[in-house]
């Protein structure tokens, strides 16, 4: 009430905090603003840095504002930032945002040798089977299980429960005690297993999370490896297993639609974070797309080249110098450096031979050579009914089929279009947001004409190979 938040100011006037813990929103605040005038206030922590960059998986408006409050005060204190997961375009942006002065840069490593990382395709209707003989394989094991949306939460652990699974639950729409409660039963180990949206986990103190599953694709690398870290923090081996399918890609644009209508925003400044949010998607993409090592995507995407150092990090077959974007949809570019040792399998999915890689560079020319001849006015079903000559009524009111790419690829559907999802990933094409998007060039679209641009995508291994 605006009585205690007085009370807590008088308070905190006469000396009897040593900290406070304070949400930027509060900045704005006229009270609070009167009480920094006059208080002695040696040390400013900006935690969760990244949200004061509209390049940031988690941008907020509301952390703007920290850099101009800084600069209001009497007399300058010792400003730090701290975040977990920051690129170094990000990292330059808290720099700027909160006009740090000669600041002392440590980047601790992104590196977490002890987690394994694997990514597997698989369809709505089967991940509930795929999770459970997951979890069958690790019933004494204490995990997380994140999801994309509360209904999905709430779906997935009465499943587990229903499988004798001693799971709760956690998100938003909870009630603040119920949080608390199934919250405490999780760190307790009275409930081992936890199905949650991304509201879960920020300063959660358990380090023996042997796994994180999850459910859905996360929008950006940089929750992907957030949440995922919350696994083996005690140094002990763990699991960290992404389950995704087409679906999700879609959910994730629709998100980048949704969220960046944020009224605090000019209209200019909204389309800098969808770019943002875009960019990051496409990242995420890649990930699940990419043949290459799991662990040295992740590495170079946070600005490591996951050549050296300790760990299982040496042992993959991705090739170098091009960096996440190019590594994503597992294209090559001139100046790649040479492949390196034998994979290490302890290291990811993709390093123990449980993908294939399979070559659709013909496949890739093709659809460069149709995005450019349509001049990116049509959605990629579209693309990939041109390339295979479909005679639909949409084709041929819009003359189409005497497009000179118009039945020019006999490749199945499916996988011409999850070579346009390759190609976004990698950044040759790009796929707009809104209700209906549309293919077109993308930062890298010149580079797939060289003689040598090739793309590989995954497929599931047989039984065989990979035993």
């Amino acid at each position: 009430t605006p009585a205690q938040q007085a009370e807590v100011l008088a308070r905190a006037q006469a000396g009897a905090y040593d900290l406070m813990y304070v949400a930027p929103e509060r900045l704005a605040d006229p009270r609070f603003t009167a009480f920094a005038a006059s208080a002695s206030i040696p040390f400013v922590a900006v935690d969760e840095a990244h949200c004061v960059s509209q390049w940031g998986q988690d941008f907020r408006p509301s952390y703007l504002a920290i850099g101009e409050f800084i600069a209001a005060l009497p007399v300058r204190p010792v400003v730090a930032a701290l975040t977990a997961t920051a690129t170094e375009r990000v990292r330059a942006d808290i720099v700027r945002l909160l006009d740090l002065r000669d600041p002392a840069l440590t980047v601790t490593g992104f590196d977490r040798p002890n987690l394994r990382f694997a990514v597997e395709r698989c369809e709505p209707k089967r991940k509930d089977a795929r999770l459970d003989a997951f979890i069958d394989e690790r019933r004494a094991e204490s995990g997380i299980v994140y999801c994309s949306k509360r209904a999905c939460v709430e779906e997935v652990c009465a499943h587990l429960r229903e499988r004798g699974i001693a799971a709760t639950r956690y998100h938003a729409g909870l009630s603040p005690e119920e949080r608390e409660r199934n919250q405490r039963a999780f760190v307790a180990d009275d409930a081992p297993v936890m199905v949650a949206t991304n509201a879960f986990g920020m300063g959660i103190d358990k380090s023996n999370v042997s796994y994180v599953v999850h459910y859905n694709m996360p929008g950006s690398v940089e929750a992907y490896y957030q949440e995922a870290g919350r696994a083996g923090r005690d140094g002990a081996p763990a699991e960290c297993l992404l389950l995704w399918c087409d679906g999700d890609i879609a959910t994730g644009r629709f998100f980048i639609e949704q969220e960046s209508a944020n009224e605090a925003l000019t209209p200019e400044e909204s389309e800098v974070v969808r770019a943002g949010r875009r960019r990051m998607l496409e990242a995420m993409v890649g990930y699940c797309y990419t043949t290459d090592c799991l662990r040295r995507y992740l590495l170079r995407y946070f600005g490591e080249d996951g050549e050296g150092g300790e760990g299982l990090a040496l042992g993959g077959p991705a090739r170098g110098g091009a960096g996440a974007a190019a590594a994503a949809a597992g294209g090559s570019v001139a100046g790649d450096s040479p492949a390196l040792a034998a994979p290490d399998p302890r290291c990811c999915s993709n390093c123990a031979g449980e993908m294939e890689a399979v070559d659709v560079t013909a496949e890739a020319r093709a659809v460069m050579r149709c995005v450019h001849e349509l001049r990116g006015r049509f959605g990629k079903t579209m693309v990939v009914d041109v390339l295979r000559g479909a005679d639909t009524q949409a084709i041929r009111s819009r003359s189409l089929n005497r497009a000179a790419s118009y039945g020019s690829c006999d490749a199945k559907r499916p996988l011409l279009m999850e070579v346009v999802e390759l190609l976004a990933a990698g950044g040759y094409l790009t796929i707009t947001e809104g209700t209906y998007p549309v293919v077109c060039a993308g930062g890298r679209y010149r580079e797939a004409a060289r003689d040598d641009f090739s793309l590989s995508m995954k497929r599931t291994a047989s039984k065989a190979k990979r035993g």
